[in-house]
């Protein structure tokens, strides 16, 4: 049976790819390759072999969008439990309840992000560095290859990394205006992107604090100069509000719980046991046992997370294909690394990197194997290709040019 709604779906994707590559043209090449380059991972995934992934969770998001789907329309929303895991599944239960099941068109909504993201992904570097780092950062997310795999999955990874990449365009507008729309903008990124896995509001608790003290330096600058901001007031009153809400456990966040959950070492040290089941759990040594081991398990259980698995943790040929992964994670730091001047010079980027040390923690924390690493870490890789940027080696495909 012909699948209507799904050929509809990507057609559309790719319509909506033609638009803008024929509105920016510095971008088209790359985001048409982009597009079919995730065209062809889904003819893979769909008809020869899964993907990583494609067999587990995705299937399983599909499956409960389609039983969510089947109790009708107006059902669909007392399944709405605001940010959960199953989000996703609730998102896309809503067009299958209308225009019947299609795994196509819940993987087109996927590549329609992933091309998206390559966009937005241009769009930020651009504003950030200048048209050459830009178009790198474009190919960088284009043909980075556990971003093509989640691209074409029914997976929240997509849109986590989209709506993060939103946040980070904000904040590089706040560094520059320090406007509310700015601001606007970062909480739209960031609460978007909780909505698909909880743990992402990190980010926007490290950016209410940022803002907060900033406001109170100015304020306590202009005061000394005889002035009174009504903006930084309104800041300053609001974000205390926030974190004051958070600090007294008035405010729950999935996976984190509230503050003082997020504080229990016992809680903690319960996140950290590695799994006894699969090839690809961490090594027992990285449980802790004793508070104070806290002070260099958790660096290291950060650099497994970014970073694993590694030549050692090999048991079977599937785990290669995280070495390489591993492997480019520790080219984009390294790249970072040589790049720390220029990080380090702009607040916009001060802040981001500070935002990815935090998310690299929390889920060090509360990853015990590689596997899921793999997944989780591909959620802030468009932050590490952005800080990157100006030092990724470039891609050109004419003739009259060479790889530089």
């Amino acid at each position: 049976m012909i699948d209507i709604a799904g050929i509809t779906a990507i057609t559309i994707t790719s319509f909506l790819t033609l638009l803008i590559a024929l509105k920016w043209n510095d971008i088209s090449k790359v985001i048409f390759i982009a597009l079919a380059i995730r065209i062809v991972f889904l003819i893979i995934n769909n008809n020869f072999f899964y993907l990583p992934d494609g067999d587990m969770d995705a299937l399983n998001f599909e499956e409960k969008a389609w039983n969510m789907s089947r109790e009708g329309f107006l059902n669909i929303f007392n399944f709405y439990k605001g940010p959960d895991p199953y989000f996703i599944s609730v998102m896309l239960a809503i067009p299958y309840s209308i225009l019947g099941r299609s795994i196509l068109m819940a993987q087109s909504l996927s590549i329609l992000f992933g091309v998206g993201s390559v966009f937005l992904g241009w769009l930020v570097a651009k504003k950030l560095w200048n048209n050459e780092a830009a178009i790198k950062v474009a190919w960088t997310i284009a043909l980075f290859p556990s971003v093509i795999s989640y691209s074409v999955l029914t997976m929240r990874e997509v849109y986590i990394s989209f709506f993060f990449l939103l946040a980070i365009y904000g904040i590089i507008c706040w560094g520059k205006d320090k406007s509310y729309k700015s601001i606007f903008i970062t909480f739209f990124g960031f609460v978007g992107a909780s909505f698909f896995h909880g743990a992402l509001s990190v980010g926007l608790i490290v950016f209410i604090l940022i803002i907060s003290l900033h406001s109170f330096y100015k304020s306590l600058k202009l005061i000394k100069a005889k002035i009174i901001s009504i903006k930084q007031i309104l800041l300053i009153i609001l974000s205390s509000f926030i974190i004051f809400l958070y600090v007294t456990d008035k405010i729950h966040i999935p996976y984190l719980k509230n503050f003082s959950s997020s504080l229990d070492s016992n809680r903690l040290k319960i996140l950290m046991i590695p799994n006894t089941k699969g090839d690809a759990t961490y090594p027992q040594w990285l449980k802790v046992n004793h508070n104070v081991e806290f002070l260099y398990k958790i660096p290291i259980r950060t650099l497994y997370f970014l970073f694993s698995p590694f030549p050692w943790d090999v048991k079977k040929l599937s785990h290669l294909v995280g070495v390489i992964d591993g492997f480019l994670y520790i080219v984009l730091v390294y790249l970072i690394f040589l790049n720390r001047k220029a990080i380090w010079k702009n607040p916009a980027l001060r802040i981001i990197l500070l935002i990815l040390i935090c998310y690299f923690i929390v889920f060090g924390i509360g990853t015990t194997n590689f596997g899921t690493g793999l997944r989780h870490r591909v959620k802030f890789v468009f932050g590490l290709i952005l800080l990157a940027g100006p030092l990724i080696p470039s891609l050109n495909f004419s003739n009259k040019n060479k790889i530089k």
